[in-house]
This record gives structure tokens, sequence and C-alpha cells, in this order.
């Protein structure tokens, strides 16, 4: 939920209609048969800078009023999850947890209780790959940091912080809806999952708004709710990581989400060389595996939080984690620009 150096994950590429590292809506307007459109629904556009970026919202409703109406409640609540769980908000719950670590437990909003839990139990499903607790690393690595060029962390950095990440650090009382952090080093950052639930509750939003047919666009994050009339599906593209304004594969998407991780557009400069920011928890370094993983799966927070973690494995252990999770597809580029595409057998 914030920028680093070069474009971020989620930052919106506007002329392009790109999705950030990950997609590109390729078509979203309705097919015109003798100059009319084929359905009477009305189609909105609308763009909001939130979270760090800005996002698109594309929705059709009974008139132009219902679906602007409609947006307007998706943008509501993806604004609200922003100032719960910002970690550039000095007075979001995750700023006032991390500012507390070691000493006590505070009071948050049920729904960073929530997504705590999810995020433990991506963790348990990637075999620590994906960890919520990673923010002394990404602040050790210059991530929150302005100055650059930035400077190699050492062995006994990388180490010292590593003893400060893990979620064996990270507890949560649900009943008194409390959570806290029990190392005074620890910090979390809830960007790798926070976004995909801000999108699935922006659909939840649209829905009970009456709206059946509407792409959300954070970025590397989407949710395709329904479909255009006429159409099967969202018509996505996945970017070349070696030269994102090519397309190297098309899909349609319908009632499903897509997220994609890339080290390739949000870096630090380290001695001349670009490091990207999605960081192995195991190791304390960069992935390297991968340029990019796109992964689709029922909702947005299981394809935010499982895009990321799964990024940091190699090809055999994510063509595993893969096979024996449910509803989960993958299109991953090795580091050696081999296209792999990968579905769940659950």
């Amino acid at each position: 939920m914030g920028a680093g150096e070069g474009y971020t994950r989620r930052e919106f590429l506007r002329m392009s209609g790109r999705a950030g590292a990950g997609l590109a809506l390729l078509s979203s307007v309705p097919y015109f048969l003798n100059g009319s459109a084929i359905a009477p629904e009305a189609c909105v556009t609308r763009a909001q800078y939130l979270m760090g970026t800005v996002v698109t919202i594309t929705a059709y409703g009974e008139s132009r009023a219902h679906a602007n109406e409609a947006i307007s409640r998706a943008f509501d609540e993806m604004r609200r999850v922003d100032e719960m769980m910002s970690l550039y908000k000095p007075e979001s719950d995750v700023s006032r947890l991390n500012r507390a670590a070691g000493r006590e437990a505070i009071g948050v909003d049920s729904s960073v209780i929530e997504i705590i839990e999810h995020a433990r139990s991506f963790t348990l499903a990637t075999e620590g790959t994906f960890d919520i607790s990673i923010e002394p690393l990404m602040e050790l690595w210059g991530f929150r940091s302005q100055q650059s060029p930035h400077e190699m962390p050492t062995d006994t950095q990388i180490r010292n912080a590593l003893e400060t990440v893990g979620m064996k650090h990270v507890v949560v009382e649900c009943a008194a809806q409390r959570a806290g952090l029990l190392n005074r080093h620890a910090r979390i950052d809830l960007g790798g999952i926070a976004v995909g639930y801000s999108v699935d509750r922006a659909v939840e939003a649209l829905r009970r708004a009456g709206v059946e047919r509407a792409f959300i666009n954070h970025s590397g994050d989407a949710y395709a709710l329904g479909a255009p009339p006429e159409r099967d599906g969202w018509e996505i593209g996945i970017p070349d990581p070696s030269c994102p304004s090519e397309m190297i594969a098309t899909f349609r998407l319908h009632d499903r989400a897509a997220s994609t991780s890339g080290n390739y557009e949000k870096y630090v400069t380290i001695d001349d060389s670009r490091v990207g920011h999605i960081l192995d928890p195991h190791t304390g370094r960069p992935g390297r595996a991968l340029l990019s993983a796109t992964l689709l799966a029922p909702t947005a927070l299981e394809a935010d939080a499982l895009s990321t973690g799964l990024f940091c494995k190699e090809l055999n252990a994510l063509q595993e984690a893969v096979k024996r999770s449910n509803c989960l597809e993958v299109f991953a580029v090795t580091e050696d620009n081999e296209q792999v595409s990968i579905r769940s057998t659950g």
C-alpha cells in the first residue's frame, strides 16, 4: 500500500489500461451491431486514487445513476480497508500495532483480526513463503527509504532481521478483538493481502447494489464479476516481464480473481542493479526463480496472497503447491523465460 522506486506492483498505467505488473483489461465495452449496443445496460467506468495507486471500476447498471452509485459504494469499502490497514497512515490499526510491538496487544477492528487469521493460513499453505511479518526485511533492503542508490545488506544484518520475522511473533485475541507483536523489533505489512481483501469487499458492495457485471482493476489485483453483455468473460492480457508493453498470454475471466506478482516493476537500485521487492522469508533475499506469476483464484484475497507467496518457490515446488490446492490456476514465467501453466487437481 505504498510506492517504492520504479513502478509499484499496483501502479495503474493510465494510458494503456494496464493493471500494473500484472494484468491488462483488453476490452470492456459491449459489442455493437448496426450502430446499437446489444444490451440496454449502462456501462460506467470510474477511477480513484486509493491505497497508493489508481483503482478503476467498470460496472454495468440499470442506468448510469445506478452504476455510479454502486461504484461509489465499492470505492467506499476500499477506502475503509485502507484507513485500517495502511502501513503509511499513522493512525491505522496496522501502524498502531507496529508501534506497540513488544509492549502490549491493542484493540483493532474485527477486519484486521480476520485478515491476520487469513494471513496465518496462507503462511501455512505456502510453507512460509507468504508472511505478513516480513516488514523488517523490507525496511532493511531499503523499500521504505527514499534515498537512492541503496546499500546491500550484510549477511549479519539479514540474519538479525530474520530473527524478527515469522507468524510466531504475531498474536491475536479474537474474543477481546486485540492483536499484538511479541518481539519489539517485529513489524507487519498487510500490503500483500489487504489489496485483495479490499477488492473482495468492493465486489460485495457492487453485488449488494444490484450490479451483476463489473471489473475491478486494482493494478496487479483484479476481479471479474460476471461478464460484459454477449461475452463469456472479461478479456485479460498478461504482459511479458521482459517487455511489459507486449502481451504474452490472454484469457477470459468470469466471476474470478487474478493477481500478478513480479520483481520487475517495483525495485530498489543497489550497486547499479535492480533488486526486486518480493522477498523470500526463508532467506531474507529477493525471490529469483520466477520473473512473474499470475494466479487465478475464487477470491481476490487468495489470488493476492498466493501470487506473492508462490512467487518465491522453485518451479517444482510451485507445481506441487498448486496441484495440491483447490480451484487455482497459475501462469508463470521462469527466470529462463519459460512459460508454464499449472492447474490444481483439487
